[in-house]
C-alpha cells in the first residue's frame, strides 16, 4: 500500500487547473490554483518542513501555468478584497464598538502576509 505524500499533492492541483481553466475559465483556475491551494501551502509550509522543501517547486509549476501579470493582478485583487473600503468613515472609539474580534484582525493580517509571500514566490 502506497503511503499519500500530501507535502507533493501540489503536482495534481497543478495538473487539475488545466482542466479548471478549460472548463470554468481563467479566473475560476487561478483563483483555484493560487488563492486557495497555494496559499494554504504557503501556510503549512510555515510548520512543516516538507511542504517548506515543496514550495519552490510549487512556485516554479504555478509560473509555468500563469502568465505575471496574471499572478500580479490576481494577487493584488485578493489583497483588495480584504482591505476597508477608504471611503468608509470610522465612527467608533475602539473595536469593541466596532464590534471586532481580535483574531479576525490576526487572520486578516496573517492573510495579508502569505499573499505579500506568494508575490515574493511568484514574482521575482
Amino acid at each position: 500500500m502506497a503511503m499519500i505524500e500530501f507535502h507533493k499533492i501540489w503536482i495534481e492541483q497543478c495538473d487539475a487547473t488545466e482542466g479548471l481553466r478549460e472548463d470554468f475559465g481563467e479566473e475560476k483556475a487561478i483563483r483555484y490554483l493560487i488563492g486557495e491551494k497555494f496559499l494554504n501551502f504557503i501556510k503549512a509550509s510555515d510548520s512543516r518542513p516538507e511542504f517548506s522543501q515543496e514550495l519552490p517547486k510549487f512556485a516554479a509549476r504555478v509560473k509555468e501555468i500563469f502568465e505575471p501579470h496574471e499572478i500580479a493582478e490576481f494577487l493584488d485583487k485578493l489583497l483588495q478584497e480584504g482591505a476597508a473600503d477608504p471611503a468608509e468613515e470610522w465612527v467608533f472609539d475602539d473595536f469593541e464598538d466596532a464590534e471586532l474580534e481580535q483574531r479576525d484582525m490576526v487572520s486578516e493580517a496573517e492573510k495579508i502576509v502569505r499573499i505579500e509571500r506568494a508575490k515574493e514566490l511568484l514574482l521575482q
